[in-house]
C-alpha cells in the first residue's frame, strides 16, 4: 500500500492573507503551506491524482486542481485526504458552503480522526462568521488530539472564532496559551502577530 507524499496544504491560519495581501502577507501564506504525508491510497492512479491537485493548487491553478482531486476521488470515494483536499480547493475559491461539505464527509468518514480537516473547517466558520460552530469543532480537536502541529493551528482558528464572537477574553487565554506551547513552531510567530492585533481591535470594540 503506498502512502501519498503530498496532502493539499493546511489551511491558511492568518484570516488577514487571504484578501487584499501585500507582498510579504503573500509570503507569509506560502510559508504555511504544509506538505504532509495523507491517508494510505490503495490505488496508484487515486494517489497520483491527488498530488497532481496538490501541485496545481500550490501554483494557484484552482479549477484544474478540483478536477484532478475529482478524478481522484471516483476512484477511492472514501479517502478523507482527497475530501479534506477538495474542501481547501472549494475554500480557496471562496465556495465555503462545497468547503464545509467536503470537510465534514471527510471527518465523518474518519471517524472524527481526521483533524486537519476540522481545524480547517473551523476557519471556514470563521469566514462564514458561524463563530459558534467554530469554536465547537476547534475545541473538539484540542480535545481529542495530541499533535502540536494540529493543536497549535486549532488553538489558532479557535481564537479567532472567540474573537468574531466579541469574546476577547478567551480568544487572549488561547493566545497565551499559544505563545507559552508552539511559540517556536513554524509560522507561530507570524501568527502570534496576527492574533494580537485582531485581539486589540476586539478588546477596543469591547472595552
Amino acid at each position: 500500500m503506498r502512502i501519498a507524499l503530498k496532502v493539499l496544504f493546511l489551511l491558511i491560519i492568518t484570516v488577514s492573507c487571504k484578501n487584499n495581501s501585500t507582498k510579504e502577507e503573500t509570503n507569509n501564506i506560502n510559508e504555511q503551506h504544509k506538505i504532509l504525508k495523507g491517508n494510505s491510497y490503495k490505488n496508484t492512479e487515486a494517489n497520483d491524482l491527488n498530488e497532481k491537485g496538490v501541485d496545481l493548487s500550490i501554483t494557484g491553478n484552482y479549477y484544474e486542481a478540483q478536477i484532478a482531486f475529482k478524478k481522484s476521488l471516483k476512484i477511492e470515494p472514501d479517502n478523507p485526504t482527497t475530501l479534506s483536499n477538495l474542501g481547501l480547493n472549494n475554500f480557496m475559491l471562496y465556495e465555503y458552503d462545497n468547503a464545509i461539505k467536503y470537510y465534514q464527509e471527510a471527518y465523518k468518514i474518519s471517524d472524527s480522526t481526521y483533524h486537519m480537516a476540522a481545524i480547517n473547517l473551523g476557519l471556514t466558520y470563521y469566514y462564514k462568521k458561524e463563530f459558534i460552530k467554530g469554536i465547537e469543532i476547534t475545541t473538539y480537536v484540542i480535545n481529542n488530539t495530541t499533535d502540536t502541529s494540529i493543536l497549535s493551528t486549532a488553538y489558532t482558528h479557535r481564537a479567532l472564532n472567540f474573537i468574531g464572537n466579541n469574546n476577547c477574553d478567551k480568544a487572549k487565554t488561547d493566545l497565551e496559551h499559544i505563545k507559552s506551547n508552539y511559540r517556536g513552531m513554524q509560522n507561530v510567530a507570524y501568527n502570534i502577530i496576527d492574533l494580537n492585533n485582531k485581539l486589540n481591535a476586539c478588546i477596543e470594540l469591547n472595552p
